[in-house]
């Protein structure tokens, strides 16, 4: 078992690499959270993504980190600089909390930007057993821009990751 300060440490890192991999845009690339490791049974949740339900990751159609790199790279299409230009993050002993003000500008200049806030819960290995997501309203107005498409979608919909198969389809890009 880890002591307290260990796992504290550990929880900081994992916040840092995930704010990391998107402030340097590394994830389009296919860049990871490394320390970002889920246990058995762990579960994804957000009033945008699931609904009310819960999702278990390991059941998922698209892993985590692929669902990423297309998100980050149909991003990219619209706004090429998108990324998080704030990010506040609080570490503790049985996980982490962060809040992330995403913002990206288009082509043309036009800027938009966002809320995030992520929750994260881990085990005794601290692996992630439990991860939220939550977007403010201005979520929708970016990612509709971004990819023709606005939430909130239901878990059994794979709306949100066809039209980002769709939206890179259609600029040629692969995963």
């Amino acid at each position: 078992m880890m002591k307290i300060e260990d796992r504290i440490a550990r929880h900081r890192r994992m916040a840092e690499g995930y704010r990391n991999a998107y402030m340097h845009q590394e994830v389009q690339d296919g860049e990871t959270y490394e320390e970002w490791k889920f246990a058995d049974g762990a579960v994804y949740s957000s009033p945008y993504w699931t609904g009310d339900e819960e999702m278990l990751l390991g059941e998922t159609a698209v892993d985590a980190a692929k669902c990423a790199t297309m998100e980050a790279k149909a991003l990219t299409l619209t706004f090429p600089d998108w990324r998080p230009v704030d990010c506040q993050i609080w570490a503790s002993d049985d996980g982490f909390v962060m809040k992330n003000k995403w913002a990206g500008h288009t082509k043309d200049g036009t800027g938009m930007g966002y809320y995030s806030y992520t929750f994260a819960r881990t085990n005794d290995a601290g692996e992630i057993t439990r991860w939220e997501t939550h977007v403010d309203e201005q979520f929708g107005h970016f990612i509709e821009l971004a990819i023709g498409v606005r939430g909130p979608f239901a878990l059994s919909s794979t709306d949100y990751v066809d039209a980002l198969a769709r939206c890179l389809d259609k600029a040629g890009v692969t995963v």
